[in-house]
C-alpha cells in the first residue's frame, strides 16, 4: 500500500472514530478534539517516516566493504533494529557486516542515518537530554512522556545526557587547548580601535558528592558593558553574557576563562574590569591575565565585614550597631575606603576574639583600598556588585545539582556543569543539532 493510500485510510478511521468520542459544551470539547488530532498528526508523521525509511533500503552494499583497520568487513545477516522515535516506535531491516581479523561491526544505514549505540532517534536523544539539563532525571522521565509519548527510564535519561554533556566538556577542553597559545585579537586600523568595555566576573559554589564530600565549581560570566541595562532604580539586567564553570583545579578554570575572553572577541584595545569578592584564586586569576585590568571589589562582600564587626562590637539588633555599620558603609559607597578602614582601626573592642575579626576586617579592606572607588566606579556605569556572576553559579549549579538529596559522581558533575553551560549560553544546537527544515504548506492550500 502506498504512502497516500495509507494516510486515506487513517484518515477515514481517524474521522469515524471522531464522530464516536463523546463531547461537550464547554472548554473540555476543545482540548478533546485538540488531543484527537495530534494524536492524528502523530500517526500520519509516523507513517510518512517509515516510508521515508524503507526507500532508503537497508544499507546492503556488497558481499564486504572497507573496514577502518584495513582489512574487509563481509556481510554477516540482516538484522532488525527498533527505535523509539517523537514519531512513534521504529523498525529497522539493516544489513550488518562484519569483521574477522579486529572482530568489529557495524550497519552502514546506521551511519547514514547518524543513529548512536542508544534505541532511540536524534530527536528523542536532543528531548531527552534538554529536559534533563533543567529537571532532575525522575521529572524528566515524567516530561518526556507527558509531552512526546516517549517512555525513558530516569535512569536512561541520566545516561543519555551525561553522554552529551561528556560531549560538552570535550568540546570546552579542545578549545582551551586551542585558546593557550593565543592572544588577543591586534586591530591595526585606527577607525576599528574604538575600544569597548568587558566586564568579567569570577565566584566559586559546593557541590556534594557520592562519597559525602563536597567540591568547589568555579564560575564565571563574561559580558560587554553595553549589554548591562537598568530596567527599574538599581536592578540591572543582562542582554547577553558568557557564562561558563568547571570543577577541579584553578588552572585549569583560568584556560577556560581565557578560552571564553578569546570566543566573544575581546581585543588588546578593548578595557577589561575584573570583579570579585576577594577570594584569593580570583585575586590571582586577575593578576595572571588581566594584569592591566581594572579591578574591582564587590562592595556587598566588603559591606559585610562591616556589619559583622558591628555585631560583634554592639550585639545582635543593636541600634547603636546598625547606625554605625550604615554609616560606614554609605562611606564606603562613597569611595571614602581609606576614611572607613581608619575608623575600623580606632573601632574600641572588648574582647580578643572582637579585635580579631576587626584586625581581618581591616586587612581585608586595607589591601583593597584602590578597589573600593565605588563611587567613580558608578558613574562610569560600572557595576559594583558580583550579582551576574552569583546568579550564573545559581543557574549553572545550585538550580540544577543542589537539590534536596542530590549527590554526583566527579563525572556527572563535569557533565552535568558542561550541559547547562551549553544549554544557558543558547549553544545547545552544537551539541544535538536541531534540522533546519521548513516546507511551505501554502502550496498544499
Amino acid at each position: 500500500m502506498s504512502l497516500i493510500e495509507q494516510i486515506i485510510n487513517t484518515l477515514s478511521t481517524w474521522q469515524k472514530q471522531l464522530i464516536q468520542l463523546p463531547t461537550a459544551t464547554d472548554a473540555a470539547s476543545l482540548a478533546l478534539l485538540e488531543q484527537a488530532a495530534l494524536d492524528l498528526g502523530k500517526r500520519l508523521a509516523l507513517l510518512a517516516l517509515q516510508d521515508q525509511l524503507q526507500q532508503l533500503g537497508s544499507g546492503y552494499q556488497s558481499s564486504s566493504r572497507p573496514c577502518p583497520c584495513g582489512q574487509r568487513q563481509r556481510f554477516l545477516r540482516y538484522s532488525q533494529r527498533h527505535l523509539r522515535s517523537l514519531c512513534g516506535p521504529l523498525s529497522l531491516r539493516r544489513a550488518y557486516y562484519h569483521c574477522a581479523h579486529c572482530g568489529t561491526g557495524g550497519a552502514p544505514l546506521d551511519q547514514h542515518l547518524g543513529l548512536s549505540e542508544r534505541d532511540i532517534t536524534p530527536g528523542v536523544e536532543r528531548a531527552a537530554t534538554l529536559l534533563a539539563a533543567h529537571l532532575p532525571f525522575a521529572e524528566s522521565e515524567f516530561v518526556l512522556q507527558e509531552l512526546t509519548g516517549v517512555c525513558l527510564s530516569g535512569r536512561q535519561i541520566e545516561t543519555v545526557a551525561e553522554a552529551i554533556g561528556q560531549q560538552a566538556e570535550a568540546r570546552q577542553e579542545a578549545e582551551q587547548q586551542l585558546a593557550a597559545s593565543q592572544g588577543l585579537r591586534e586591530i591595526s586600523d585606527p577607525q576599528q580601535q574604538s575600544p569597548k568595555t568587558f566586564i568579567v566576573e569570577m565566584d566559586g559554589v559546593q557541590v556534594g558528592l557520592q562519597d559525602g564530600s563536597f567540591q568547589e565549581v568555579k564560575c564565571g560570566v563574561i559580558y560587554e558593558l553595553s549589554q548591562r541595562v537598568e530596567i527599574s532604580e538599581q536592578r540591572w539586567e543582562l542582554l547577553s553574557s558568557r557564562r561558563f564553570a568547571l570543577r577541579g583545579e584553578v588552572s585549569k578554570f583560568r584556560q577556560r576563562l581565557w578560552a571564553q575572553v578569546l570566543t566573544l572577541g575581546v581585543r588588546s584595545c578593548d578595557r577589561l574590569v575584573v570583579l570579585g569578592d576577594g577570594a584569593e584564586w580570583i585575586d590571582h586569576t586577575a593578576q595572571l591575565l588581566f594584569p592591566g585590568a581594572l579591578r574591582i571589589l564587590d562592595y556587598y562582600h566588603a559591606a559585610e565585614r562591616l556589619w559583622a564587626v558591628a555585631q560583634a562590637r554592639f550585639g545582635d539588633r543593636s541600634g547603636e550597631g546598625e547606625s554605625w555599620a550604615r554609616r560606614q558603609a554609605a562611606k564606603l559607597r562613597d569611595g571614602q575606603g581609606k576614611r572607613v578602614v581608619a575608623n575600623l582601626q580606632r573601632l574600641q573592642m572588648k574582647t580578643a576574639a572582637q579585635r580579631g575579626l576587626r584586625e581581618e576586617a581591616v586587612r581585608y579592606l586595607g589591601v583593597r583600598c584602590e578597589q573600593m572607588c565605588y563611587s567613580a566606579y558608578e558613574r562610569q556605569g560600572l557595576p559594583i556588585g558580583s550579582g551576574a556572576v552569583e546568579s550564573t553559579c545559581k543557574q549553572i549549579v545550585t538550580a540544577r545539582l543542589k537539590q534536596a538529596g542530590m549527590r554526583w559522581s566527579e563525572a556527572g558533575v563535569d557533565a552535568m556543569v558542561a550541559l547547562r553551560c551549553y544549554v544557558l549560553n543558547r549553544c545547545f544546537d552544537e551539541l544535538c543539532p536541531k534540522p533546519a527544515i521548513s516546507f511551505d504548506w501554502q502550496q498544499a492550500a
